[in-house]
Parts: structure tokens; C-alpha cells; sequence
């Protein structure tokens, strides 16, 4: 091989190393644009806004004692109740406790259902949330 061949080689070697490094620099940063879409959507979820109608439809009025009663005869079979709901006490309740208890558990109940009605996924399939207050 002659001196010539050797330099137009090394001249095309040096032309090729210029696109790949601009080849590299174009895929960094589209590489960079996307890790700081996703990183922007990991820590800022999308708010998804509540369907007007879910906070109309949520119980007005609180339970108390007497409906409680009504509903379950005695104490003890409205904590059976609220237990089979998923409410949990750290001690045993009082009336007013457990009231309190069913007419939050209404409202969050509806609040979920009509936001599962608005937002379907069926990843969600036996999915519980247990949410604990206080």
C-alpha cells in the first residue's frame, strides 16, 4: 500500500469516528429527553381530577347510634359488621366511634367506585387498600 492509500484511509477513519460521534451525541440526548419525561412522571403522577357527580353522591348526614342499632341489633354484631368491611379498631369502639367509622367507610366507598367507573384497570382485579386513618 501506498502513502496516498494510507492517508485516504486514515482521512475516511477520522470521517467515520466524526459521525459516530455525533451519532452518539444525537442519541444522548434523546436519551436524556426521555429519562427526564419519565423521571417528571414518576414524581409528578398525573393528577387525575374526581368525577363532579362522586361528590354529590356522598352521604350528607353521619350515622349514629340509634341507626347503627337499627341496622345491627347490638355492639357487638356492628363490629362483626365493621370488621367484614374492613374497619379495624385499636381498642373496642365506642357507639360514636364506630358511626364515625361506617359513615367514612360509606363515603370512601363511593368515592372509589365512582372513580374505578371513570377509571377502569384491570390490573386492579383482587386488588384491597386498606387505608388507614390517623
Amino acid at each position: 500500500m501506498g502513502k496516498q492509500r494510507i492517508t485516504q484511509l486514515l482521512e475516511q477513519l477520522q470521517e467515520n469516528q466524526q459521525q459516530d460521534l455525533a451519532h452518539a451525541a444525537a442519541i444522548f440526548t434523546v436519551a436524556q429527553v426521555a429519562v427526564n419525561q419519565l423521571e417528571t412522571q414518576v414524581l409528578e403522577p398525573p393528577a387525575l381530577p374526581l368525577p363532579p357527580s362522586s361528590l354529590a353522591a356522598l352521604p350528607a348526614a353521619a350515622l349514629d347510634q340509634a341507626e347503627l342499632k337499627r341496622r345491627y341489633g347490638s355492639h357487638v354484631a356492628c363490629r362483626k359488621a365493621a370488621k367484614m368491611l374492613g374497619i379495624r379498631f385499636s381498642k373496642t369502639p365506642s357507639w360514636q366511634k364506630l358511626a364515625a367509622a361506617f359513615t367514612y367507610q360509606a363515603a370512601a366507598e363511593q368515592l372509589i367506585q365512582a372513580y374505578l367507573q371513570e377509571h377502569p384497570s384491570p390490573d386492579l382485579q383482587h386488588v384491597a387498600i386498606e387505608i388507614k386513618l390517623g
